[in-house]
């Protein structure tokens, strides 16, 4: 699989990465050997890099990285990039110094990997970022090689403006797909100012491989409750049927198409989609390729 230069860090990463939040539980429950087995496929198909969350799973994802680095003889060769700050059960996001360096030693001890290659904070806001509360703390752990390069992982394009006018980050994850593409300036503003920029929710939590339509009812402990609501399935179907036209002319899958759209974005450095096993592995892995011009021009408009 292709490289691509991770902002200024001198990292290269594949285009395609292994988003680790699935595999914590978020989307419903999931069998840990079929977890691990899609994180070997991952990497035997050629990715060379996976991201997680302490919050995925309250440690869940990460102790199954963990295992799974204990398990290969190249884990040396793949980088793990992890996130602290924010607790996804409680919905209560906390960046105190003191709170970010607990989060960090947790990471440590369940990934059994020191140093950790990105450490991001996790959602924090403008004002959070504002203070700047933990980003001596960040700098401590660079300099004591607990972690290589820090970073954000953002929601909002205010937020993405804020960390690259900083200067401070190394990288930026933001979500961009089909359906949301308003971080494309703000990922472009962030490459020219070399910070590393990684893609994420590049399905749109599932909605744009085609398998959900408004009548898709989510369980109570699917995040996707929140965001994929009848209203927003009826709202979204435009953008994935325009997916699926591509899909139909390409004779690929529409899965395919959200994956190639996003890292078809020149100032993306890579794309993170999410994997519950071993054959979206690979058929991730395989969507590394632009989409052809013409077909590209339609989705952006879609």
């Amino acid at each position: 699989m292709d490289t691509r230069q991770f902002g200024n860090t001198g990292l290269e990463v594949t285009v395609i990465g292994f988003g680790g939040m699935t595999i914590g539980g978020a989307f419903g429950p999931v069998d840990d050997a079929e977890s691990l087995r899609a994180l070997h496929a991952a990497i035997d198909a050629g990715m060379n890099f996976i991201d997680t969350s302490n919050a995925y799973g309250e440690g869940r994802s990460e102790s199954l990285i963990g295992k799974f680095l204990r398990e290969r003889a190249d884990s040396d060769g793949i980088l793990v990039f992890t996130k602290g700050g924010n607790n996804m059960v409680t919905r209560v996001r906390n960046f105190e110094p003191g709170y970010i360096a607990e989060c960090l030693e947790g990471s440590l001890e369940r990934l059994g990997r020191e140093p950790i290659d990105l450490y991001m904070l996790h959602n924090p806001s403008v004002d959070n970022m504002s203070a700047e509360d933990s980003y001596a703390v960040l700098e401590q752990a660079k300099s004591n090689g607990k972690i290589r390069h820090w970073g954000v992982s953002v929601n909002t394009v205010p937020e993405c403006e804020k960390a690259i006018s900083q200067g401070r980050a190394a990288t930026l994850q933001m979500e961009y797909n089909v359906i949301n593409q308003s971080a494309a300036g703000a990922f472009a503003t962030a490459r020219s100012a070399g910070v590393g920029v990684i893609s994420r929710v590049p399905l749109n939590r599932g909605f744009l491989s085609g398998r959900f339509d408004e009548s898709s009812r989510f369980a109570d402990d699917d995040t996707r409750k929140r965001s994929l609501t009848p209203e927003n399935l009826r709202k979204f179907q435009g953008q994935l049927d325009a997916v699926k036209a591509a899909a139909a002319e390409l004779g690929v899958s529409p899965a395919e198409v959200a994956i190639r759209f996003c890292a078809s974005n020149p100032n993306a450095s890579c794309v993170i989609p999410g994997v519950r096993t071993a054959a979206q592995a690979e058929q991730n892995a395989a969507a590394a390729e632009p989409l052809p011009t013409d077909i590209m021009h339609k989705l952006l408009d879609a």
